[in-house]
């Protein structure tokens, strides 16, 4: 894998139905504009910089349970979230995996 490249695994489980939805995305299948978007998004977040997250975390019924492993720039690192715990600046890249898991459920 060549330092532009990444891979991402991203599972999302829980919430008020109970659903779990999965993402794998290689950044060799997708144009070089939907690349580049989630590549800033991976730099921007912070993802591997990320020291610790709260693990004090609030159980809320019906919250939702992200995990991310990513693969970039020779790293490899894999977080384990929820919606008590999601820093601000995880939240775009978040968001934007979500997006990628609904459309993969529907093919």
């Amino acid at each position: 894998m060549d330092q532009d490249s990444f891979h991402i695994s991203f599972t999302r489980s829980g919430g008020f139905a109970g659903r779990t939805n999965q993402a794998e995305i290689d950044s060799t299948e997708l144009d070089d504009a939907e690349a580049g978007e989630l590549r800033h998004m991976i730099v921007h977040s912070g993802f591997f910089e990320v020291l610790s997250l709260n693990s004090q975390v609030l159980h809320m019924p019906d919250q939702f349970s992200y995990e991310i492993t990513i693969e970039h720039g020779g790293k490899k690192r894999t977080l384990e979230l929820n919606d008590t715990n999601v820093p601000d600046h995880l939240r775009p890249l978040i968001n934007h995996l979500v997006r990628a898991s609904r459309s993969a459920k529907r093919r």
